[in-house]
């Protein structure tokens, strides 16, 4: 039977693992054949709960992420405008692409219909795009608030950040709509009407361009801009000084938007190396025109895909580590939520005299300190 273009929704051709119907088995020996059933045996546990685990934290992680940044007004730098639809992003590939990716590792074929696969595949493209695009653009604004610091002060408004995602989200929003068209769902099994096999895929009119520049486009010359802009920081930061002339005044600021750029450094290195593997398979895939059929290369797919998926539900965990004002934003959180719902045995003691407490405590809760610049 001969291999299908591309999955959509795993980037990458791995129908052929799951036809295991008799015009499989004649190529193959019984050996193989068993290893063949025990994989895909294994994949029905291990890939739903995988992907069940970064549902479940991506959903807690950047839905805590986009609390913090909202309910707080300290926060006044555009950074976190930046970081707040950055979790979105996330937020919307988590629920749009994971939980259907496990579904579909325990039936092993698409049981949502030609709609939903066309809908599906333009999310999860546009989820993907705007998470890529938005960390450039964070990068850009951590390279104007550090080489150009006096810039920064016209360049880096809220107006200006607005603007920027207003442009950013109606390109990935409108650039993205010719996956509706060519995405269908197909059906990999036809001999056997019985055991009909449903998978989303894209059909691309050019086998060898179209996936050449869906990878420069979705990786690579990002990848080279986010390089450009943190060359160029380092070189500014191992001078000593800026190209701008920033005064001994404004040290401590300095000091501040350096940290802010590390850590937007550390998830834009995080964002690559996670992306890198299902990038360079779904390239080399296209190319040598998806002719795998080893439980190896499937195992390696599986592994590229749940480390892409999970970069969804690790910034929240970075702002957490790296970022201490992150972790104070998220105990006043705690502490505000704790002191507006008190048990009910507490009701007594906030009576009789802690109530001008209860109220400094409220208080604190909207001025903890500002986690991004």
């Amino acid at each position: 039977m001969e291999s299908t273009e591309m999955i959509t929704s795993d980037y990458v051709d791995i129908s052929h693992f799951w036809n295991t119907s008799e015009n499989i088995t004649y190529d193959m020996e019984w050996e193989e054949y068993e290893e063949l059933l025990k994989f895909i045996s294994l994949t029905r546990i291990i890939i739903p709960v995988l992907y069940g685990l970064i549902t479940i934290f991506g959903l807690l992680g950047n839905i805590l992420t986009i609390a913090v940044v909202l309910l707080h007004k300290a926060n006044k730098g555009i950074t976190k405008y930046f970081i707040l639809n950055l979790a979105i992003a996330d937020l919307l590939y988590v629920i749009v692409c994971v939980p259907f990716q496990a579904i579909y590792a325990v039936l092993h074929s698409s049981p949502f219909g030609d709609s939903w696969c066309r809908i599906h595949t333009y999310l999860e493209y546009v989820c993907f795009f705007a998470s890529m695009y938005i960390l450039v653009l964070v990068s850009v604004d951590r390279y104007i608030a550090l080489v150009h610091p006096i810039r920064a002060l016209m360049l880096r408004t809220k107006r200006n950040g607005y603007i920027a995602l207003i442009a950013l989200w109606s390109l990935v929003i409108l650039g993205n709509i010719p996956f509706i068209f060519i995405a269908k769902e197909v059906n990999i099994n036809p001999e056997f009407i019985e055991e009909q096999q449903m998978v989303c895929e894209i059909h691309f009119k050019d086998d060898t361009v179209a996936p050449i520049c869906l990878f420069l486009f979705s990786y690579m010359l990002p990848m080279i801009l986010l390089c450009g802009l943190y060359g160029h920081i380092l070189k500014v930061s191992l001078t000593g000084k800026s190209p701008s002339g920033e005064n001994n005044g404004d040290h401590i600021r300095l000091h501040a938007r350096k940290r802010v750029t590390k850590m937007v450094l550390l998830v834009v290195t995080v964002f690559a190396v996670c992306w890198m593997p299902l990038q360079v398979i779904m390239l080399y895939t296209h190319i040598s025109k998806g002719q795998h059929s080893t439980v190896a290369f499937a195992s390696i797919i599986y592994a590229a895909q749940c480390l892409a998926y999970m970069n969804s539900c690790i910034n929240p965990i970075l702002y957490t580590f790296y970022t201490h004002t992150f972790r104070n934003s998220i105990k006043n959180m705690i502490c505000c939520i704790k002191t507006r719902f008190p048990k009910h045995g507490s009701y007594s003691s906030v009576k009789r005299g802690s109530l001008s407490s209860v109220k400094r405590s409220r208080h604190s809760c909207t001025t903890s300190t500002s986690f991004m610049m």
